[in-house]
């Protein structure tokens, strides 16, 4: 790929703008402020010792947050492409290993806008990798530890195992291998947490998802008979919102966890 520029360098700002792409310009500046903000949409890449870090879409006028990074980069297009430029991040943050996640970016992109963006991306990482910013280097992934298994016996379907966390209280019984019983009178956690820009997470709408379907088993958050589940994550979905590991967090009158008595 063959690319004209422009590039203006300052003490701490190196400006390049480049020639007949959608992609305008790209601001690279050495100790960020939290002040740098444009009239369009943009991008907000942010570096740390070179390794890229975090991937935002900024609003109009709206400023990116610097503190943990050494670098930032805004990356601005034609006015006519702004549309898509959360397409362009998003495309970008997979250029990652592992990629860069951000709740200000669209979770999938349309193999059409891949295809039609596909020069933006690559005109993008030409220049950053240049200017000693590359997006692909690999970063180590640590090796997951082997997840816990847990096995049913027909002994723990005689245990009651009881949760106190967050507001939220209730009593549940492993009685088969797929059906995790939840005693009527369990207390709800009455409001789901919010992500920082006020958006609800994955875990908060599984938890409204299945607090939807029992509605007609639920008042003034309080069950008002026994529900059936499928496991013990989804009683601490139905809850308190999950954000804890269920398997610790219900345990019988000895205080032992049902993590405790059945994994393997």
């Amino acid at each position: 790929m063959t690319l004209e520029i422009n590039a203006t360098l300052t003490a701490t700002q190196t400006i390049v703008d480049l020639i007949e792409q959608p992609v305008t310009q790209l601001l690279i500046e050495q100790t960020p402020a939290n002040t740098t903000a444009f009239a369009h949409p943009a991008l907000f890449l942010g570096f740390a010792q070179q390794q890229l870090q975090q991937i935002e879409q900024l609003s109009p006028l709206e400023t990116a947050s610097t503190d943990q990074v050494d670098t930032g980069i805004w990356i601005t297009m034609d006015p006519e492409w702004t549309e898509q430029i959360g397409y362009v991040g998003q495309l970008l943050a997979e250029q990652n290993q592992p990629p860069i996640t951000s709740t200000s970016l669209p979770s999938n992109v349309s193999q059409n806008f891949r295809t039609t963006l596909a020069p933006a991306v690559e005109a993008i990482i030409l220049v950053l990798s240049r200017f000693g910013y590359p997006l692909t280097k690999s970063v180590p992934v640590k090796a997951k530890p082997a997840k816990t298994r847990h096995r049913w016996t027909k002994a723990v379907s005689q245990i009651e195992f009881t949760v106190a966390t967050r507001e939220a209280q209730g009593t549940a019984i492993w009685q088969k291998r797929k059906e995790m019983l939840l005693k009527a009178g369990a207390q709800l956690w009455p409001t789901a947490p919010l992500n920082k820009d006020g958006s609800f997470g994955f875990a908060a709408k599984m938890g409204t998802h299945l607090r939807n379907e029992h509605a007609a088993q639920i008042q003034d958050n309080q069950t008002t008979e026994d529900i059936i589940f499928k496991s013990v994550n989804e009683i601490g979905l139905f809850l308190y919102f999950g954000g804890t590991n269920s398997w610790l967090e219900l345990c019988n009158t000895n205080g032992r966890s049902i993590d405790d008595w059945t994994k393997i």
